[in-house]
């Protein structure tokens, strides 16, 4: 079963631009649990863009946060677009600062970094997470393959497959 543990790492500035260290537990409190991720077109769609001798879209990389208050993955709308993501279906999506609102949905797979597998999130939903620094929410359609265990006071998250 592969496996991947992290503990962050951050920085606080003072008014007078030192900056000095966080603590492991306080740098998870403050960014979250994140990874970095590549993400790229779900496998089936690639191979039916190269049956039609298409070139399936060059993944992308960026920030992912493991976010088990999101039921399914999330990618950055801009970034799907930009990537040239199809997008197959549209859904009604409310979240806790958003009244219902209609979202692109995307196949995609993602690569964490640090793990030798690719995921598949078939249905994930187009966000505005740029804003935040990010480029995927790991929701929990794709964490239901995984075992997550999130160790607050020591400042480090495993993530296994």
């Amino acid at each position: 079963m592969p496996h991947l543990t992290v503990q962050l790492a951050a920085e606080a500035r003072a008014p007078d631009g030192t900056t000095s260290a966080l603590p492991p537990g306080l740098a998870l409190q403050v960014r979250g649990p994140i990874v970095q991720v590549s993400v790229g077109v779900e496998q089936n769609i690639a191979q039916q863009l190269l049956q039609q001798g298409q070139s399936p879209p060059t993944p992308i990389t960026g920030v992912a946060l493991i976010d088990t208050g999101a039921s399914v993955t999330c990618i950055d709308d801009a970034a799907a677009r930009g990537l040239g993501l199809p997008a197959i279906d549209v859904v009604t999506v409310a979240s806790a600062s958003h009244a219902a609102s209609p979202q692109n949905v995307y196949p995609i797979q993602v690569e964490i970094a640090g793990l030798p597998v690719t995921i598949g999130a078939p249905r994930a939903v187009g966000a505005a997470l740029a804003a935040q620094g990010l480029l995927l929410l790991i929701g929990r359609d794709v964490l239901q393959q995984c075992t997550l265990f999130y160790n607050g006071p020591a400042g480090i998250f495993s993530l296994s497959l």
